[in-house]
């Protein structure tokens, strides 16, 4: 399957505007009530100082320490609310710092956790549910790293090719799958409407 660049700009920009759409209405709002005041209290300061106080430095050290904190209190790491915090990373380098070089390590870093994870466990039953959320994360991560990788700061053409097919290809097999085999116990809703049309539309991807 072939993108030509016309056909890649037109899905990133489709994509782009679902991305944040749903990172926004997820993740960004504010609502810190869903972290232990340990994390909580170094994700005000992360977002003190990347919103409002712009320190770069500052903003970096306490995003960091945010997730060291997620860990020690045992928070689930593939949960909305640590991939929130990693994709409020990702956005802060690109749209803070303009450096999407760095946004794309930080996206590609947790798209392969997800991605070995998925291998390693998401073909047990007790992990249906799990299983669900994280390839779904991994497609929007990779819808995102077509984007960036298509951006003038970037254009590395190949490499927005390939997270876009794998993207989509990898959203119409699950989708396929679940009509052929019919929805599992505990594997949840996949992608919704919204989501799935943004990834599909002006595509020609024969």
């Amino acid at each position: 399957m072939k993108l030509t660049p016309h056909t890649t700009s037109i899905i990133s920009a489709t994509i782009g505007l679902v991305y944040a759409n749903y990172l926004y209405q997820s993740y960004i709002i504010g609502e810190f009530a869903a972290f232990p005041e340990p994390v909580a209290k170094k994700l005000r300061r992360a977002i003190f100082y990347s919103n409002y106080d712009i320190q770069p430095e500052n903003a970096l050290k306490y995003y960091k320490q945010a997730l060291v904190a997620a860990e020690e209190v045992g928070m689930d790491p593939f949960s909305d609310e640590i991939f929130g915090v990693k994709f409020q990373m990702a956005s802060f380098f690109e749209k803070q710092m303009h450096q999407p070089r760095m946004a794309i390590e930080v996206l590609e870093r947790v798209r392969r956790s997800c991605l070995d994870w998925e291998t390693e466990k998401g073909g047990l039953e007790e992990n249906r549910g799990q299983r669900t959320k994280v390839l779904g994360q991994c497609v929007r991560m990779s819808v995102k790293l077509g984007e960036l990788y298509a951006g003038p700061e970037i254009m590395e053409t190949e490499h927005a090719e390939e997270s876009l097919v794998w993207a989509v290809t990898t959203l119409l097999k699950e989708q396929a799958r679940r009509e052929r085999e019919g929805v599992q116990e505990g594997e949840g809703e996949w992608m919704n409407a919204e989501e799935i049309g943004g990834a599909l539309e002006n595509q020609d991807l024969h």
